[in-house]
């Protein structure tokens, strides 16, 4: 079984020039489960005050020491990066729908090789909205051979996968939004797509 943890860094607002999004795809998400429980077990004392990790309340050194195990687990990157300066090249009516539009396009990054699960971090409240993206997002899916898939949407609290692609998303929002590429330097099995570059 495969695992696909997904998460976004930026906005789709005013706060940021870019917004990522990017997914991690790994068939042992105990790989990814055990970086996070080392790092919170070395650097206890470091992280006593966070309930979880995440790239904008972490040290810079701890996000490497995350990166640089990533090198020893079998695992895929896939990244999207969305110039907001580019948002009328799309039609859209609100930023609900624009997240969606452009989750659609990593979708269309990832094959479906055997049956998924696939983990996003919850940033949709209705129903009627997470079920629209769930069934968008499964469309533009690569799965010729109709694999099995299930959607869940959690907190990264819940989720150390999820706490791992939040790092992700952050080291490319980082090298994107404040030209400071030495994270992403770090992250050696990524497939990165920028959206309608002009």
């Amino acid at each position: 079984m495969d695992y696909i943890y997904i998460d976004e860094s930026g906005d789709l607002g005013k706060d940021s020039k870019y917004f990522i999004i990017s997914a991690i795809i790994s068939s042992n998400k105990t790989d990814l489960e055990r970086i996070i429980n080392k790092i919170n077990r070395i650097f206890k004392k470091q992280l006593r005050n966070s309930n979880e990790i995440k790239g904008n309340n972490t040290p810079n050194y701890i996000i490497k020491k995350i990166l640089k195990r990533l090198e020893n687990i079998d695992y895929e990157a896939v990244i999207i990066v969305f110039n907001k300066e580019n948002k009328d090249k799309i039609k859209y009516s609100n930023n609900n729908e624009l997240y969606d539009i452009i989750a659609s396009e990593l979708a269309k990054m990832i094959t479906i090789k055997q049956k998924t699960s696939i983990i996003i971090d919850k940033s949709k409240t209705k129903h009627s909205d997470i079920k629209l993206f769930d069934k968008y997002f499964i469309e533009n899916l690569n799965n010729n051979l109709n694999f099995p898939i299930e959607i869940s949407h959690l907190s990264s609290t819940n989720s150390k996968g999820l706490q791992i692609i939040d790092i992700i998303s952050w080291s490319y929002f980082q090298n994107y939004e404040k030209n400071n590429e030495e994270f992403i330097k770090l992250i050696k099995n990524s497939n990165v797509k920028i959206l309608f570059e002009r």
